[in-house]
């Protein structure tokens, strides 16, 4: 049996919030990602690949569709993958190229939070 999919959103501050995902993201539990992604957008959304441990092409498409909506709404949508297989996926189909990619999740709040207004 696969691991299930699981998220857990994190509200990091009022303006950025974070999305953990862990298990397989395949087309199974790809509805389970666009559930999770759907809703209110906010202005900044990180969603942490870290523990996921299969990356299939129809999350890839929840993950982009995702970055499209927040574009729309004004927002911006960031991703984290380490060394691990998510990385390397997103790389390979150019998602990375596409979606602001790092490598921690400091690196995407540092580079994706909103700057206070001067």
């Amino acid at each position: 049996m696969t691991d299930p999919l699981r998220t857990r959103q994190t509200p990091y501050r009022d303006d950025l919030f974070v999305l953990t995902v862990a298990g397989e993201l395949d087309m199974r539990t790809a509805p389970q990602l666009a559930e999770a992604l759907g809703g209110e957008v906010p202005p900044v959304l990180v969603v942490d690949l870290t523990r996921v441990t299969f990356l299939a092409a129809a999350g890839l498409r929840e993950l982009v569709a995702a970055a499209e909506r927040a574009q729309e709404h004004g927002g911006h949508l960031g991703l984290v993958a380490d060394g691990a297989m998510a990385l390397r996926v997103l790389r390979m189909s150019g998602v990375a190229a596409s979606i602001p990619t790092f490598e921690s999740l400091s690196d995407a709040v540092r580079e994706l939070a909103p700057r206070p207004p001067c």
